[in-house]
């Protein structure tokens, strides 16, 4: 049957109301509990601890139904309005505590701030809109992150493994971001939500930063440090418009820091930080080692009889809220982290094809003539023209930081407590910055080639954003006035440099992205009038409600917008391009993929509608593994288990010569049954793309000799 390019207005309606329950019950939810945990809070970080509050409520209730198969629209919608219904009972038990000021006699340091954060959301803004105009191309987002989000879509289930290639262990990443990219297909039936889930995520991101320094007086600066790591080339060209998660975990990273810096002595802030610390460690291993370290810091700084509370009160909540996907691991493979048997105690997967190319780039430390080669340039083109001024402030930032006050500045009115926050978040970042260096994969490749370094140089990202988060906290750039503006300049001039480069800023959607940049700015200027000026509860509501009607409004010609071009075909983008275009018309169609120049890019054959089952064809064995069939007769027999409807056979690819292809034997031994039709063939780099129907079973007994 032949997809409709959108959904009905009916089915769009339910989607948005469906949408406007999820994120409204999940609201007033996390506003009760705020007010009942931290009543005291009020502006900045009130509103992070909301967020932090309600996304772990929701990532918890689509935990719970995922795992017994009902990651649905009905199951999900009947309990995030039920913990509406919950919170609101709350929120008439309390009141909301009185807006206090946080950085009084700051404003034009403000103005810069939002100024750049509002720069960066524009420059993201680019590869978002190109996204809605001809859908997501990110490299892992079209490889595992869109596909997990699809099949827990289908499926109703996120227990599974799901495995999209024979390279790689993918599947046992934890998949947070991809659970609520699959929770926007449940809800409208599309996936519309994901190019631009990630702008939203980017928002997050620099209210954390800016609650980070809030309590010392330098928001401003500690917003600009993060946001020069958003803007950098590296986070633009992997996050933007796609479904990457690493501004994910960066976010949930750094609201841990920020309501730690908030609050340190408040069990309930530290309770919400440990559930922030687990969310990040739930979403992406490369922040493992951050928070590692800021366990270990909270436990060290607290005093020395309240250790073992202080260690039960944060690794609890950690725990529970990051856990879910180790324990899935653990379960299905019995090894929560199957990349390492600990020595042999636990098992692993058979080892995938580039099990050998995982180097890291300590590995090369001592490699000179590799620096110009591939370490400079990397750097260049990844953090921007002036990437050693920022490395410089990520390293001497938190070296600062870890000074004695009286070595660092004076800041009289800070107490010992934050004093030794501080100390610990510049040790804290200084180790995550070195663990970088010992990260598998940072430096990828063939044994002496490490051509994977550019591309995972993002890696650097969390443990790169938290030091330059922190290092305006150092009481030598925070302790006078003039020190505060001296940082907020250079941070600012630095970021100008990174942001200012043609390529980051496509001529096609510059316009598109500028508007985006000026309208969040307004929204800024108007939540600071909205802090002076009392509106009535009659007006607010009435505002609240003219925004979504017109917002749905809007959305609806969007999706109509977003769907006539998602994976149309355009010329010189991919030889897979006419597939995804061919498979735009073809809907509830089970189809297997094998040859791993498929496998990468598979995320288009599951149609415009998401409802195509996509299956990677190779063959399962114990503890998680994931191998290629070597035989015609079990091939065969795979398909045939599979019941596709439609098989799509390509070439294999190394990751690292992507020019060069070998033939993949699947196609022989598939196009010599007569129960395999071939619809379509393209031909790659002298390799052949074949689609076939499948009319019926193949033959096994009927395999090619050779």
């Amino acid at each position: 049957m032949v997809a409709s390019v959108n959904t009905s207005v009916a089915r769009y309606a339910l989607g948005a109301a469906a949408l406007i329950v999820v994120v409204g019950g999940v609201a007033v939810a996390a506003v009760g509990l705020r007010r009942r945990w931290l009543g005291e809070w009020t502006g900045a970080p009130a509103r992070l601890a909301e967020a932090v509050i309600g996304l772990a409520l929701l990532i918890g209730i689509l935990e719970l139904l995922g795992a017994v198969g009902l990651f649905e629209l009905g199951p999900i919608v009947i309990a995030c309005g039920l913990a509406g219904v919950a919170g609101w009972r709350s929120l008439t038990d309390t009141q909301a505590a009185r807006h206090r000021h946080g950085e009084r006699g700051a404003w034009l340091l403000t103005a810069v701030a939002l100024l750049a954060g509002a720069t960066v959301i524009a420059e993201w803004s680019g590869l978002t809109i190109q996204s809605y105009d001809v859908g997501i191309r990110g490299f892992d987002s079209l490889w595992y992150h869109l596909p997990w989000a699809a099949s827990f879509a289908q499926t109703g289930s996120i227990t599974g493994l799901r495995f999209t290639d024979v390279e790689y262990l993918t599947p046992f990443y934890p998949a947070t971001a991809e659970m609520l990219h699959g929770l926007g297909i449940v809800l409208l039936g599309r996936d519309t939500l994901s190019p631009g889930i990630n702008l939203v995520w980017l928002g997050l991101t620099l209210l954390a930063a800016y609650c980070i320094g809030r309590p010392r007086g330098v928001g401003a600066a500690t917003t600009i440090g993060a946001t020069l790591a958003m803007g950098t080339t590296m986070m633009d060209y992997s996050q933007a418009g796609a479904a990457a998660n690493d501004v994910v975990a960066m976010f949930f990273l750094l609201a841990a820091v920020a309501l730690l810096m908030t609050d340190p002595e408040h069990p309930a802030a530290r309770v919400l930080a440990a559930i922030a610390a687990g969310l990040a460690v739930g979403t992406k291993l490369t922040v493992l080692a951050p928070v590692l370290a800021l366990t270990v810091g909270v436990v060290a700084i607290a005093p020395r009889g309240r250790r073992l509370a202080t260690s039960a009160l944060w690794l609890g909540p950690l725990i529970v809220a990051g856990g879910f996907w180790y324990a899935r691991n653990l379960i299905a493979v019995g090894n929560p982290l199957p990349w390492t048997s600990f020595a042999g105690i636990l098992p692993t997967p058979a080892p995938p094809l580039q099990q050998h190319t995982g180097y890291s780039v300590v590995h090369y430390l001592t490699t000179t003539h590799l620096w110009s080669r591939f370490f400079e340039p990397a750097l260049a083109a990844g953090l921007g023209r002036w990437w050693y001024l920022t490395l410089v402030v990520a390293i001497g930032g938190p070296l600062l930081c870890t000074l004695p006050e009286r070595l660092g500045g004076n800041v009289q009115h800070v107490d010992a407590s934050s004093r030794a926050l501080v100390r610990m978040l510049g040790f804290v970042a200084l180790f995550s910055l070195a663990a970088y260096l010992i990260t598998p994969e940072t430096a990828a490749g063939p044994a002496g080639d490490p051509l994977g370094f550019a591309f995972n140089l993002r890696y650097l990202a969390p443990a790169l954003a938290l030091a330059l988060a922190v290092a305006p906290l150092a009481p030598a750039l925070s302790g006078t006035a003039p020190a505060r503006t001296g940082v907020v300049a250079a941070l600012a001039i630095v970021l100008a440099g990174t942001v200012a480069q043609p390529a980051l800023w496509p001529n096609s959607h510059a316009a598109g992205a500028i508007v985006i940049g000026l309208a969040v700015l307004a929204v800024a200027a108007l939540v600071t009038l909205g802090r002076q000026v009392r509106v009535s509860l009659t007006i607010a509501v009435a505002a609240i409600g003219l925004v979504l009607v017109a917002g749905a409004a809007a959305g609806y010609r969007l999706q109509g917008h977003y769907l006539r071009g998602r994976y149309a075909y355009q010329p010189n983008v991919s030889y897979l391009a006419k597939v995804w275009a061919l498979f735009r018309t073809v809907h509830n169609a089970r189809v297997g993929v094998v040859g791993t120049f498929g496998g990468f890019f598979s995320y288009p054959m599951y149609g415009l509608d998401v409802s195509n089952r996509v299956t990677y064809v190779a063959q399962r064995g114990p503890h998680g593994s994931f191998t290629p069939i070597a035989a015609c007769a079990r091939w065969r027999t795979q398909v045939n288990a599979d019941h596709l409807n439609y098989l799509i056979t390509t070439p294999a690819r190394d990751p690292w010569r992507p020019d060069v292809l070998t033939p993949s034997p699947e196609t022989r031994w598939t196009t010599t049954d007569p129960a395999a039709t071939p619809v379509f063939t393209e031909r790659a780099l002298g390799q052949p793309i074949v689609v076939f129907r499948l009319n019926g079973p193949l033959d096994v007994a009927r395999c090619p000799q050779r």
